[in-house]
């Protein structure tokens, strides 16, 4: 009996280790179930799970509650972790803005010597597409990147012709730039590399393709009224810009651009000024074809068999732009802006130094059925600025030419607008310009 008695008693022992084993198990499989499930975030049903475990007995109130708590606290653990790891990238990706557009033309231009003898006529169709990034890296850095068609021998235009047999056609690097936002001085930035122009202006004086090359400084100066509410901005640029390098020589063009301006409104109207010195140095002397390859001889004044520039370029301008008045016209608002340009060269015993631009534009290309008319008159004389400034579409590009531009664009959808411009440009006659009249058809989308 006593034998048997034994035997009874370790057969006991060895169930209740095998069930506590089970049981051990059983929690151990179910808390890896809870902390999988968890973190599906499947909350609601890890605990149904859970309370159905502790109806059947297999755990207590106690085990279950145990276990949910270091689910949930698992569960926030990897969230963490998650929001983390997501931040990095998304803080990058969230502060970077991709744009760009595409714009297919129809441009004809019919032309005439300055003895009124005919030149043929000319009909092409044209492409420029653009695409890039800004990028805020951290509170005081950002770096820009922009890619664009064109020919790297005109500085003024991105476009494409759609000729030479289906040939591809090449893309080239428009912007690149770094920024950076000084902590010690609020507002004082500096930006270097190949930039947005910096300067208010028109097409007068600056293509809206030209994006020039090199270093500026920039400090603004916030104006405020009640209520600490920004009405507007005064800002002082200055920068050096490299124009040509000559491993051969020790005096590089370059120029120095300085800017004193305002932009913001006054009595709640938009309203823009800025006055500028462009100071180039060591042009003069410097053969057109190495500074401008094959966009030269486009009015500047030039000698030599080898087309040297006559004079130094030493430029005095003027912009203003001013939105006075707004019309209504049922639920939309047309606003009437006026604005005009000036440049003088100061360089000595230069002619053809002066150059002017006014214009106005009704209404304002925004979202779909908006649209916009305007109108301008120029004069530009043929030293008043470097030939590969201007608008390159107003009398083939560069100086010594006057006339009127008409446009009108029409938003088809949110991010697509048709338009068309005829020009009416007539050379001055001191460098034999011809006179261009010039249609263009543009249908552009951005995105």
């Amino acid at each position: 009996m006593k034998k048997e008695g034994q035997a009874e008693e370790k057969k006991q022992v060895k169930m209740d280790n095998n069930n506590r084993g089970g049981i051990k198990m059983r929690r151990l499989i179910i808390t890896l179930m809870v902390f999988l499930v968890a973190g599906f975030s499947f909350a609601s049903e890890v605990e149904r799970l859970v309370d159905k475990l502790v109806e059947k007995g297999v755990l207590t109130q106690g085990e279950a509650y145990k276990i949910l708590a270091e689910a949930e606290e698992e569960a926030r653990k990897q969230e963490a972790l998650a929001r983390k790891d997501t931040d990095k990238i998304s803080g990058w990706i969230k502060n970077t803005k991709f744009k760009g557009d595409i714009r297919l033309r129809f441009e004809n231009a019919e032309m005439d010597n300055q003895d009124g003898s005919s030149i043929a006529d000319r009909d092409r169709t044209r492409i420029r597409f653009r695409w890039g990034f800004d990028t805020k890296v951290n509170d005081r850095t950002e770096v820009g990147l922009r890619i664009a068609t064109g020919d790297n021998t005109d500085p003024t235009s991105a476009n494409q012709t759609f000729t030479k047999g289906f040939s591809d056609k090449n893309i080239w690097l428009d912007r690149a730039y770094l920024k950076y936002n000084f902590a010690s001085i609020q507002n004082l930035s500096f930006t270097a590399g190949k930039m947005a122009n910096p300067f208010l202006s028109t097409n007068l004086v600056w293509s809206g393709d030209l994006n020039p090359e090199g270093l500026l400084l920039k400090k603004e100066f916030p104006l405020k009224k009640e209520e600490e509410k920004e009405m507007g901005r005064f800002f002082v640029s200055a920068g050096y810009f490299p124009v040509y390098e000559d491993k051969d020589s020790i005096t590089d063009p370059y120029m120095i651009g300085t800017q004193l301006g305002y932009t913001g409104t006054i009595g709640e109207k938009p309203f823009k000024a800025a006055i500028a010195y462009y100071d180039y140095e060591d042009i003069k002397g410097q053969k057109a074809s190495s500074i401008s390859p094959d966009f030269y001889n486009k009015g500047n004044t030039l000698y030599g068999a080898d087309k040297r520039y006559q004079y130094d370029y030493d430029i005095l301008g003027a912009y203003l732009e001013f939105s006075p008045v707004e019309f209504s016209v049922g639920e939309r608002k047309i606003p009437l802006t006026i604005y005009g340009d000036y440049v003088r060269n100061l360089y000595s015993s230069v002619d053809g130094d002066t150059g002017f631009l006014y214009g106005f534009r009704l209404g304002k290309v925004k979202e779909q059925k908006t649209w916009e008319f305007s109108y301008d008159y120029r004069r530009l004389e043929s030293d008043a600025v470097l030939e590969f400034m201007p608008d390159g579409s107003f009398s083939e590009g560069g100086t010594d030419a006057k006339g009127h531009t008409f446009g009108f664009r029409y938003a088809t959808t949110d991010n697509s607008t048709l338009g068309i411009s005829y020009m009416i440009a007539e050379g001055l006659g001191t460098n034999k310009k011809r006179d261009v009249n010039t249609l263009q058809i543009d249908y552009a989308i951005s995105f």
